[in-house]
C-alpha cells in the first residue's frame, strides 16, 4: 500500500509538521510504501498525484491540515486520509465556534468574549488575570496571560497580527492535563498526562524543546476526577464527531472541576510529543500509533463508501 504523508505546509505550525512528518515516515517505511509531501513546494499537486496513493497520512499542524481544507481536497480526489473529517476539522480549529458548540452541549470550558478588531470600549466580565488567544491558531502560538488593562492591550494587538479573530478567555488556576483518544465509532482514552514546565505556562517552547515540560502518567488527580474527565472528553469527541485521533487540553480548578481548553485534530507526533506519550505508557508504540491511526483513516473511508 502506498502512503502518501503530507508535511510542512505554511502554518506557524511548519517546523514542528515537518517534524512529525518525519517522525510518521520512519514508523510506517517498514511496512508501507510512503513518501513525504509539502503543499507548499512548488510541484505539490504534480508529484502528489503522480505518486497515486492509496491513503494519506497528514501530519500538517494548523493552517489547511486542521483547518478542512487538506480534508476537502482529498475528498474531492476520493482518497483515504487519516484523522476527522472536513467539518469537524474546521470546527476544532477555530477555538470560537468548538466553545460555542461546546457551552451549548453543557461540556464545561472557561467563560469567555470575542474581541472586536477595532476596539473602543472592552468589557471583560470576569477579572484578571485573563488569557488572549488567537481563534485559530495551535501549539499555544498567540497565547499570553495577562494581568493588566496595559498588557492587554498589547496581547491583543499582537494575537490580531497572527489571525483574523481573537478571544478572552476567562484564567483558570489549576492544573493542566491532556487527553488523547483514539477511534471512529469506538472510542479508546489513552492515559491523562499532567503536563509541568519549568516556566510554569505550556507555551510553545516548553512543548517543542526537550525538558522545558515534564509529563505525569498518572496525573496527581483524584480516581473519580480521573474518570469525569474521561467521560467529558468523550462526550466532546462525540460531539465534535472527531475521528481517527484527537487530543484534548484540560484545566482541572483547585476544586477539581475540568474545563476543556480546546481540541486537536492533528496533534504532534513528535518525540516530545503528548500523544505518543500517553499511547507509549498504554504498551503502543510509536510504529504501532502511526499503524493504527492509518488504519482507522482507511476503516473510516470504507463505511464512507459503503453508506
Amino acid at each position: 500500500m502506498k502512503v502518501a504523508i503530507l508535511y510542512g505546509g505554511e502554518s506557524p505550525e511548519r517546523e514542528v509538521s515537518l517534524k512529525s512528518g518525519r517522525c510518521v515516515y520512519n514508523a510506517l517505511k517498514r511496512k508501507y510504501k510512503v513518501k513525504l509531501f509539502d503543499p507548499s513546494e512548488k510541484n505539490f499537486l504534480k508529484n502528489f498525484i503522480k505518486f497515486k496513493p492509496d491513503c494519506v497520512f497528514i501530519a500538517l499542524h494548523g493552517g489547511i491540515g486542521e483547518s478542512g481544507a487538506i480534508q476537502g481536497f482529498l475528498e474531492v480526489l476520493k482518497i483515504p486520509y487519516t484523522g476527522s473529517n472536513v467539518l469537524s476539522s474546521a470546527i476544532c480549529l477555530n477555538k470560537i465556534i468548538c466553545k460555542k458548540i461546546l457551552k451549548s452541549s453543557r461540556i464545561p470550558t472557561p467563560p469567555f468574549i470575542i474581541v472586536e478588531n477595532k476596539i473602543k470600549n472592552l468589557k471583560i466580565p470576569f477579572g484578571y488575570p485573563v488569557v488572549v488567544k488567537p481563534a485559530s491558531l495551535g501549539s499555544t502560538i498567540g497565547v499570553k496571560i495577562v494581568k493588566s488593562e496595559k498588557e492587554l492591550m498589547i496581547a491583543i494587538k499582537e494575537a490580531f497580527s497572527l489571525d483574523e479573530e481573537v478571544f478572552i478567555e476567562k484564567f483558570i488556576n489549576g492544573k493542566e492535563v491532556t487527553v488523547g483518544i483514539l477511534g471512529n465509532e469506538e472510542i479508546e482514552i489513552l492515559p491523562i498526562i499532567e503536563i509541568k514546565t519549568k516556566s510554569g505556562f505550556y507555551d510553545y517552547k516548553a512543548k517543542y524543546t526537550p525538558g522545558e515540560s515534564f509529563h505525569i502518567i498518572p496525573p496527581d488527580l483524584p480516581k473519580n476526577v480521573i474518570k469525569k474527565i474521561e467521560k467529558i472528553a468523550k462526550k466532546t469527541y462525540r460531539v465534535l464527531k472527531c475521528s481517527g485521533l484527537a487530543r484534548m487540553e484540560v484545566i482541572v480548578d483547585k476544586k477539581n472541576n475540568p474545563f476543556v481548553l480546546d481540541v486537536n485534530t492533528i496533534p504532534g507526533l513528535t518525540e516530545v510529543s503528548l500523544l505518543p506519550d500517553a499511547a507509549k505508557f498504554k504498551g503502543i508504540s510509536f510504529e504501532e500509533l502511526c499503524e493504527r491511526i492509518l488504519k482507522l483513516g482507511l476503516e473510516k473511508w470504507e463505511k464512507k463508501i459503503k453508506k
